[in-house]
């Protein structure tokens, strides 16, 4: 395994253990015994500890950055559907995006590291403004095509109200979503993969947006 590989590896493990364990109670050696390598091992790709949970916020951030909210086409998608199946299509695709590997544990341990640190602070807020900017270009999209009745002025506000919505109900599902899991850590790989989406909260949620999208008629 290249040098490369097993600093990903290590990375990789931490983020698996401390979905489980918790970042805080995740030692060296568990996150070792996860790599197949001796503790010892980890001290030649990581200064220490601390310098092991600061790259893995870095790789956080660099996998955050690519995911979109939004599908590259979303002019045509606008065109062609109404908006309560505009906005439906990617809550349920950002959704289903978090609970599969690897975005369900970087979701949690950034969840769980934000209260100490800037860098996963600073990874949050710029998530959530990515989040807003991309609602924004939906919305727009949407009074370009005459599906909704909203004011330019407003595009920014209304964005910020669902994201905030749709952000409250992914923390509630997800938390739902590893109850399911945490008993079965021997499993957690084809659980997390295979499982099927919880219908009955992914309804509520569409209930929501069924409201939110009357709202703009």
């Amino acid at each position: 395994m290249s040098d490369t590989n097993t600093k990903d590896q290590i990375i990789k493990s931490m983020l698996n253990t401390a979905f489980y364990k918790s970042a805080g109670e995740t030692s060296l050696a568990h996150i070792a015994e996860g790599v197949n390598i001796k503790k010892a091992s980890i001290y030649n790709h990581f200064n220490s500890r601390e310098h092991l949970i600061e790259e893995t916020c870095r790789s956080c951030r660099e996998y955050i950055e690519q995911i979109s909210f939004i599908p590259a086409d979303i002019d045509s998608v606008s065109k062609k559907y109404p908006a309560e199946t505009v906005l439906k299509g990617i809550v349920d695709r950002y959704f289903k995006m978090h609970e599969k590997q690897p975005l369900l544990q970087i979701y949690t341990f950034i969840q769980s590291q934000k209260y100490f640190s800037a860098e996963v602070m600073d990874i949050i807020e710029t998530q959530k403004n990515t989040l807003i900017a991309q609602t924004e270009k939906v919305l727009l999209s949407l009074i370009q095509n005459e599906k909704i009745n909203l004011d330019s002025n407003d595009i920014h506000s209304t964005a910020m109200w669902f994201c905030s919505a749709v952000n409250d109900m992914l923390s509630d599902y997800l938390l739902e979503r590893k109850k399911e899991i945490l008993p079965f850590p021997e499993k957690n790989a084809d659980k997390m993969v295979n499982a099927k989406s919880d219908e009955s909260a992914i309804e509520k949620i569409n209930a929501y947006i069924e409201k939110f999208a009357e709202l703009l008629k």
